[in-house]
């Protein structure tokens, strides 16, 4: 594919996308348990709707579509970037063990809140991205796990331990508090609150030059670690800084939404088939198919088993495991 024409086809792919965002969240304004016109949801943005419309749309909706930018931007992001890191085109934050360990880390606060003078606000995405870190580490400290079948393999596992543990904690809580957390683990907006909103964004733009410095030059890792070192790059230092950054965005994320499984592993391999490898074209299409996907599931959780609501993890789910499966058989044939 010559430039030219890649060019094109992301342009286009973008404004696609960016479309699609547009139309998922004008729907997720108007639909629900209470329908809102469009009228009703123009006039509310412009601050002369009425009390009903405003409570609706600044309190719950507009926070879902904020959340669902938040989760699915960071985490599509965050699995593009394993990916890249690891070589390994099964890399995601929900197989790798990194959203358990996030988890883990809410887990803990939300258990120890009593005793810890934090405010939720600032102590739950503090904990969580301490407990990506913790994810991250029992995977990679085993360097000589390079097949994606073998980092799969720990991955699973340590993941399985980490909510292993998360489950021991639960089981200490008030029933109250334990249907929250279980509520929330599975993938739920459950903190719809503008200052968290507000705080997991700041988190996100203090990050953001050092992601952009990152990924900068990231696309000579494709090449190998040896021609990437005869062109200047140091490759272990940009691995451990991508690494890094990819369980930044993961803790972000589960902060936000819970342990949304299997995003970071479908946006990329999809931008990828549309654009090519060239990581100027296919992260930023990464990034919208993330939250594209994920703000359709969060549609999906409100308004198809309306009054009942899933949680958007759990669509999430649904939706990508079979692409997970259809991979993974790929990967063993």
């Amino acid at each position: 594919m010559t430039n030219l024409k890649r060019k094109h086809r992301f342009g286009a792919w973008f404004a696609g996308l960016l479309v699609l965002f547009v139309l998922l969240s004008f729907f997720q304004m108007t639909h629900g348990s209470i329908h809102l016109s469009l009228h009703n949801v123009l006039t509310t943005l412009v601050g002369q709707g009425d009390a009903q419309s405003q409570l609706i749309l600044l309190q719950f909706r507009l926070p879902q579509i904020m959340l669902s930018v938040i989760c699915g931007g960071c985490l599509a992001l965050s699995g593009a970037i394993l990916q890249l890191v690891t070589e390994n085109p099964l890399a995601d934050t929900s197989v790798m063990g990194i959203n358990a360990g996030a988890s883990l880390g809410a887990v803990i606060f939300l258990a120890l809140s009593h005793y810890i003078n934090l405010t939720q606000t600032i102590g739950l995405p503090l904990f969580a991205v301490l407990g990506s870190l913790l994810g991250a580490a029992i995977v990679f400290i085993q360097r000589r796990l390079q097949q994606p079948l073998q980092l799969l393999l720990i991955g699973i596992a340590s993941g399985t331990l980490l909510n292993g543990i998360i489950l021991l904690i639960e089981l200490q809580l008030n029933q109250f508090d334990f249907d929250k957390l279980i509520i929330w683990i599975s993938g739920d907006f459950w903190n719809q609150d503008w200052s968290y909103i507000f705080v997991l964004t700041c988190a996100i733009l203090v990050i953001l030059p050092f992601m952009v410095r990152q990924l900068w030059g990231s696309d000579l890792l494709t090449l190998g670690q040896q021609s990437a070192s005869s062109l200047g790059l140091a490759v272990r230092n940009k691995r451990r800084n991508l690494l890094l950054l990819a369980v930044l965005l993961a803790g972000i994320a589960v902060a936000g939404g819970g342990a949304i499984s299997f995003v970071g592993l479908m946006a990329p391999h999809i931008a990828h088939s549309l654009v090519g490898h060239k990581s100027r074209y296919y992260l930023p299409l990464t990034v919208l198919i993330g939250i594209d996907l994920v703000l359709f599931a969060a549609i999906v959780a409100e308004v198809v088993f309306a009054p009942s609501q899933l949680p958007v993890g759990l669509v999430v789910a649904v939706i990508t495991m079979p692409y997970f499966v259809i991979l993974l058989l790929h990967q063993t044939n």
